[in-house]
């Protein structure tokens, strides 16, 4: 019995001292479970284990110094009047001054005792001496500890019997008791004890965290860094071991908090060496000295925090969470340049260090949701901000893309229970929204963020309000935001005069001296005025606007010059009007190339502005760079400037110039290119390591720091626009294709377009997928919508663009040798690159919803062999797929119904129950439901038409109907990818329509009416369909169709009028209703959405003068006239958008 209670008690003293219950009643527990004091817990050792009365000494001396040192906190973990909010060692284990003399006597009384070989005595002394402040003291105390900083030699070896590598697994039965302080010790199990603390091997490891902790402090008093640094760093293998081994212990048999509340003296030391070491590293060394020595005690203080509880220590680990996070930003930050460099070259993958990153950040936040509290009356809450400032600048520095944006706004929503009307907060999550593509909500918290600023400033609260030169920034990005989302809606003018507001307002507090924020106020409100002129559609205001627009760019330029400001000023300057200036614009379209020569926008527009300018061959060359920028396979060698006629100049330097333009030779890896140009400018990338660090030195916090700098020093200043995601990477590389391919059929006709189309889709199958299956809207899987849930179109939604058109006024087969002045190809809208027809087709309107119908071995192989085949091949072979694919089923494809647009509801759902409509079952009352091509009605006229030709026996009268069911069909909406893959299919049936391939034309509709039933495109490529055919009534009832989808579509308008002008429309004499319909839609056309597009000044000017009035007549076919001289391959405002 006696040799139990000896091992009892030793393990309840062990227990005790490495749990650090220094102020606990009650630390330990008798054999019959009654509680034990201090006092008792020493009594009984001594009773029951003869001869270890100096060990029970200096247990009762140390338990008496924590006791001092912690008599003047209320927090269990601190030791002395710590300051947790700085870097420098204050008083720290230091015994205030009233305390001196009372632990004077214990630190004599342990110096008294005579006990060789007694490390824990020189250890627990020099403990005493530092408390003292007798630094020299203490380190001579330590020095007599042998091979001090080799802690393994201190701690006992655990014996087990089970055969893994487990140094903490509950040894076997030992016969004999310990016979040293920390000697190995088995005892019976009891509740609250592990074989570790049983056996002293987890007070052995406290002890020797404890001295190296003390050393590097007393080094630190003493003036020395370095020597403390390495007192520090000896201690990583003990970090090491207590990290593989504690979790293990406790998996099995012990709850979660049992790894912190059983070791709780182990981790206060461990912390606080950890953040001694993390503080003098932040100050006194690189980021990538010794070793990366710093990351390394990065990864262990948040390896060990996961023991920890959030109310542990949070003023240390809070510093530490934000130095850390501070050093990853400043470790892979980039150069402004290379941080503003187009997100499509960017990696899809996440780098490693994010995700660091984001596991400190959580851990953060949990600590600060633990120490702070909802600010009271007059107070705000710092450290939430600042933590906002440091998850967004993390963000930023990860490539400021919106699809990775998600997690930012998950933490700006949670900052906002813990803050009150911040304006810190509203400021990130209105840019951050915007950048999401939420842009109501972006535009309603940009509302909070003014009124809460205005506010706080009117009430002259000191520090409350924002900075001017924040207050500024937000408002004309907000400014610039609505101003994108007014143009991308129909009824937009509201958010337009809102920017304007927000414009005023931020002139407020404009510093006139800041004359880069004075030129960005000055492009915002050129972009204001730009966005007036298109929205409001007011002809008497129109140009005033454009001309103030203009001042207000080159007031942006001649200030502050950037590529923003010079691409704006392009567009401005080629705009009909008395200030139009091609040349001009491609002057400024040059400069926004080289000053930001990875925005593919910029390129795009020099391609659109050289084609206004007539020079076909050089715009060619442009745009293959522009799309060369997304393939990422610049040639980085031979930098160029452009030169003055637009094309490049060999320059064979090795550094790159300033404006980092480069030069490739086309003719060595595009042999297929029409135009033969020997060297174009391209992009200058960086190199593959450019988001990684450099070998340039990086410096965490300065020498003399006793606090951290503010957050907000991390963050960039806000571009003049927003990196485009990777999803509007595509969108800008598709929509510069799509002018290649435009560009492309003026120079070599549809013939050499047609060739190109493999080519095209190809890129989009590579980028996208399928064409044809990836994301396609059926009835069985409705398409998910990431768009804001709008259906609204653009002001132009369906503009007439100018494609190489032989004929200027008809549609109908062209040959290549006939030339006009107006090109009049419509509705061939922006195309994405993808695969011709994929592996996996489904038509347009299936028969059976969930079939898909595989192509034959003989398409497989033509789809396989595209790229290696002549382009004479390859154009067969896009005629042969599609045309197999229409006469392969024609009842599995959708004819076209008499009646278009009748009864259809704008957003209604449309079912595709049969590709092609059994008009005898319609004829006998079967019940019959039209695809979406169809129409919406029961066919009446063509019952009308069989019934005057083949007389039909009535059917029996049906049955009287049921009442109707309400069933809740979702509302399929197109992606922004349908819609842009639908519009590729429409320009691609233009351009088989012009070739005279009319079946390959019709499926090409059907495949884009079956991405997006409500592209007026769609509609509009079918009208012409209809007039190649001449079927000029059911071309009218498409165009109708497409004007009912979207009332102001230019092309719809300009070709319904072309058919009520057509000769065969006035074979009987002059339809005064006609004329007067035509010049009524085209005089609003012109007045509105179609003042720049000849086409509709020309029909108009037809209908003028069948009116008779002649000097109309002739004003409309000058305006017409001037219109077509500088006129682009396609629309600008559609191809690259009105502002950046």
């Amino acid at each position: 019995m006696a040799h139990a209670k000896d091992k009892y008690y030793w393990a309840q003293l062990r227990a005790a001292l490495t749990a650090g219950q220094w102020s606990s009643p009650s630390p330990g527990r008798a054999q019959n479970g009654s509680p034990l004091s201090w006092f008792h817990v020493l009594r009984k050792f001594n009773k029951h284990c003869k001869g270890f009365q100096d060990v029970a000494e200096v247990a009762s001396q140390t338990q008496a110094l924590f006791l001092l040192l912690g008599a003047d906190t209320e927090d269990v973990d601190q030791l002395g009047l710590e300051d947790d909010d700085k870097l420098v060692l204050g008083d720290e284990c230091l015994l205030p001054l009233e305390r001196i003399e009372e632990a004077r006597g214990g630190y004599e009384i342990l110096r008294s005792l005579d006990s060789k070989n007694f490390d824990s005595l020189q250890l627990a002394l020099a403990f005493y001496a530092y408390a003292l402040g007798q630094f020299s003291e203490c380190l001579s105390y330590l020095s007599k500890v042998p091979k001090l900083f080799e802690a393994q030699n201190h701690i006992p070896p655990s014996f087990t019997t089970r055969s893994d590598n487990s140094a903490l697994q509950v040894p076997g039965s030992i016969a004999e008791t310990s016979s040293s302080w920390t000697g190995s010790f088995v005892s019976a199990d009891f509740p609250g004890s592990t074989a570790d603390i049983k056996d002293g091997r987890a007070w052995a490891i406290i002890e020797s965290i404890r001295s190296a902790c003390l050393q590097g402090m007393c080094s630190e008093k003493l003036s020395q860094p370095k020597k403390a640094i390495e007192a520090y760093s000896s201690a990583l293998p003990l970090l090491s071991s207590i990290e593989s081994e504690i979790p293990r212990t406790l998996t099995a048999t012990h709850s979660s908090s049992a790894s912190f509340d059983n070791y709780r003296e182990l981790w206060r030391w461990t912390e606080r060496l950890m953040f001694r070491a993390i503080s003098l590293l932040s100050r006194f060394c690189c980021l990538d000295e010794n070793d990366g020595l710093i990351w390394t005690m990065f990864t262990h203080y948040h390896t060990c925090s996961a023991h920890w509880p959030a109310t542990f220590r949070t003023g240390h680990r809070s510093t530490v969470a934000v130095l850390h996070l501070r050093a990853l930003i400043i470790q892979h930050q980039t150069s402004s340049t290379t941080a503003t460099l187009n997100s499509s070259l960017q990696s899809a993958k996440q780098p490693h260090w994010i995700n660091t990153a984001r596991s400190v950040i959580h851990e953060y936040r949990t600590i600060l949701g633990t120490c702070t509290t909802f600010p009271k009356a007059g107070e705000r809450n710092f450290k939430v901000e600042d933590f906002v400032d440091l998850c967004v600048a993390v963000w930023e520095t990860n490539g400021a893309m919106s699809d990775r944006v998600r997690w930012v706004l998950d933490m700006l929503w949670w900052a906002t229970r813990l803050t009150f009307n911040s304006y810190r907060i509203y400021r990130h999550m209105t840019r951050l929204l915007s950048i999401s593509g939420d842009a109501e909500l972006a535009k309603r918290t940009l509302r909070l963020y003014v009124q809460v600023v205005s506010k706080a400033r009117e009430a002259g609260v000191d520090n409350d309000f924002d900075t001017d030169r924040h207050w500024v920034e937000t408002l004309i990005n907000g400014a610039r935001m609505l101003c994108r989302l007014s143009i991308s809606r129909q009824d937009g003018v509201d958010d337009a005069k809102e920017a304007g507001d927000m414009i005023e307002k931020a002139k407020t507090r404009l510093d006139e001296d800041d004359t880069e924020m004075v030129a960005r106020v000055a492009l915002a409100e050129g972009v204001w005025y730009t966005t007036l002129a298109i929205t409001e559609q007011d002809p008497y205001t129109r140009q005033a606007r454009l001309g103030r627009a203009l001042a207000a760019y080159l007031k942006s330029v001649a200030t502050y010059p950037t590529p923003a400001a010079h691409h704006q000023l392009a567009i401005a300057l080629s705009l009909p009007g008395c200030s139009q200036n091609v040349d001009e614009a491609i002057v400024s379209a040059r400069a926004a190339v080289e000053g930001e020569a990875d925005e593919i926008r910029h390129w795009h527009l020099l391609g659109l502005l050289l084609s206004a300018s007539g020079e076909w061959e050089k715009a060619a060359g442009v745009l293959e760079v522009g799309a060369d920028l997304d393939e990422n396979k610049q040639d980085v060698e031979s930098p160029v400037r452009l030169g003055a006629d637009n094309t490049a100049d060999d320059i064979v330097v090795k550094a790159p110039i300033a404006d980092g333009i480069q030069a490739k030779d086309f003719q060595l890896n595009h042999q297929h290119a029409p135009v033969n140009v020997s060297t174009l400018p391209a992009a200058h990338l960086p190199p593959d390591d450019a988001n990684g660090p450099t070998s340039e030195h990086k410096r965490l916090l300065e020498p003399d720091a006793t606090i951290i700098p503010p957050f907000a020093t991390l963050l960039r200043p806000l571009s003049d626009h927003p990196l485009p995601s990777p999803r509007d990477a595509f969108d800008y590389a598709l929509q510069l294709r799509m002018t290649q391919m435009a560009l492309a059929e003026h120079i070599e006709g549809p013939e050499g377009a047609e060739k190109r189309w493999v080519d095209v889709f190809g890129w989009i199958a590579e980028r996208k997928g399928s064409p044809s299956t990836s994301g396609s809207m059926t009835e069985t899987q409705p398409r998910s919508s990431l768009d804001t849930g709008t259906g609204a179109r653009t002001t132009r939604t369906s503009s007439v663009l100018h494609q190489p058109s032989q004929d200027p006024l008809s549609e109908k087969g062209c040959s290549a040798n006939q030339h006009g002045s107006l090109g009049l190809s419509l509705g061939q809208q922006d195309l994405p690159s993808s695969e011709l027809p994929p592996i996996t087709v489904t038509p347009a309107t299936p028969a059976e919803p969930h079939r898909h119908f595989p192509l034959n071995i003989d398409e497989k192989e033509s789809l396989k062999g595209r790229r290696s085949s002549s382009a004479d091949g390859t154009g067969r072979k896009v005629q042969q797929m599609l045309k197999a694919r229409v006469h392969r089923g024609q009842e599995k494809i959708s004819t076209i119904s008499r009646k278009l647009g009748h009864g259809v509801v704008r957003h209604g759902n449309l079912k595709r129950t049969s590709s092609a409509p059994d008009f005898h079952a319609v004829l006998q009352n079967h019940n019959y439901q039209a695809s979406s091509i169809h129409s919406r009605r029961r066919l009446r006229s063509l019952i009308r038409h069989n019934a005057a030709a083949a007389p039909i026996e009535s059917p029996p009268a049906p049955p009287s109907p049921l009442p109707p069911v309400a069933e809740e069909t979702p509302t399929l909406h197109a992606t922004k990818d349908d819609k842009l893959i639908s519009d590729l299919w429409t320009m691609s049936a233009a351009t088989f329509r012009r070739l005279g391939k009319i079946e390959q034309a019709k499926g090409a509709i059907q495949e884009a009416e079956a991405k997006d039933s409500e592209n007026p495109a769609v509609w509009v490529q079918l009208g012409l369909y209809y007039m190649a055919l001449d079927r000029n009534r059911d071309a009218l009832e498409a165009f109708e169709k497409a004007l009912f989808i979207s009332p102001d579509d230019i092309a719809a308008t300009v070709h319904l009028c072309r058919i009520h002008l057509s000769t065969k429309s006035l074979t009987n004499g002059v339809d005064s209703d006609k004329v007067d319909l035509v010049a009524g839609l085209l005089g609003h056309v012109t007045r509105g959405p179609g003042w720049d597009v000849p086409e509709a000044w020309y029909y108009l000017a037809k209908a003028y003068g069948l009116q008779g009035r002649k000097d109309k007549e002739r004003e409309s076919l000058a305006t017409a006239l001037a219109l077509s001289d500088h006129r682009s391959i396609r629309d600008i405002g559609r191809a690259v958008g009105w502002c950046l």
